[in-house]
């Protein structure tokens, strides 16, 4: 006993960080926050590891939605592009779901305004 009690907290300790572990959006473009002179040519969002999208969204400030689809659609990927309508001037928001490699259920969202 005294042999299988630390064999078993060393293997614990060594499982931990995979269990754990969940994908998460390292970068994107543009910047969440971000206020551009002209709307985005597409929007991407980068994880740090591969994540099933099931879902995107943009709607505007006031309420409006705009139709936008994952370029890989629901096939893993490390990186999420989204090529957006023609935008007007305002505020937008993209919001995204997604299964990450470890069965998790994922979700982001990202704020950006055009300018006039």
């Amino acid at each position: 006993m005294r042999i299988i009690f630390p064999l078993l907290l060393l293997t614990a300790s060594l499982w931990s960080p995979v269990v754990f572990a969940h994908s998460e959006q390292s970068a994107s473009v543009p910047a969440h926050g971000a206020q551009l002179a002209a709307p985005p040519e597409m929007i991407e969002i980068r994880f740090d590891d591969a994540m099933r999208i099931i879902s995107v969204a943009l709607t505007s400030a006031s309420g409006d939605e705009y139709s936008v689809e994952s370029l890989s659609g629901r096939a893993a990927t490390e990186t999420l592009q989204v090529n957006p309508p023609e935008l007007p001037a305002g505020d937008y928001i993209f919001e995204w779901r997604g299964i990450a490699r470890d069965g998790h259920a994922m979700s982001g969202e990202l704020s950006f305004s055009v300018q006039e």
